[in-house]
């Protein structure tokens, strides 16, 4: 998750536009503070992302919301399908926190698997509209590089069909025994 918020900011920073706007999203700025945190928010019909510095919001309507912390990509759910858009900053967050039973259970693996394949949608589209060469140069700025560009489609959509409670073991010794497959732009 933290090279993915790496590359979604080198987006905001792309030379011709920024393609989180482009893709259309929303650009909300916290006005507040001189460090100005954004948030880029896209709502289209039941589905509600946010995204930030820190993380990832990602709600449905009737399934409620999961977010992702940039640094600890441990999903955390709460039934709440969209957020204010005056949050800037994790401690604004509602809480959230594992599902509990079954049916909170049952609508929070549904949203852990359609941010994952949202994601490599997202990722996807990059790779259509600007190319792998500039997602290639995204990875290669960023310090620790986990997944090299033309795998990061192959790896989100590997993830989201990963059951999100049954992990035995760290998920960088899951990926070794898996060979991700490059996934045709």
């Amino acid at each position: 998750m933290a090279q993915q918020v790496w590359c979604w900011g080198r987006d905001v920073e792309h030379p011709d536009e920024n393609l989180l706007i482009h893709f259309g999203f929303e650009r909300h700025r916290d006005r507040t503070s001189a460090d100005r945190s954004t948030c880029y928010r896209l709502d289209r019909d039941q589905l509600h992302v946010a995204l930030w510095g820190f993380g990832m919001f990602f709600g449905c309507r009737e399934l409620g919301g999961l977010y992702l912390n940039r640094f600890q990509p441990i999903p955390r759910w709460a039934p709440v399908e969209s957020l204010s858009l005056a949050i800037h900053w994790p401690d604004e967050l509602p809480v959230f926190d594992r599902p509990q039973g079954a049916h909170q259970w049952q609508r929070a693996r549904k949203l852990w698997r359609s941010s994952l394949l949202w994601i490599a949608d997202y990722e996807a589209w990059v790779r259509a509209t600007i190319g792998l060469a500039y997602r290639r140069e995204c990875v290669e700025t960023w310090l620790r590089p986990f997944v090299r560009a033309e795998k990061m489609v192959a790896a989100w959509r590997f993830l989201g069909r990963r059951g999100w409670e049954h992990q035995e073991q760290p998920l960088t010794q899951s990926l070794k025994r898996y060979t991700i497959p490059a996934v045709a732009a």
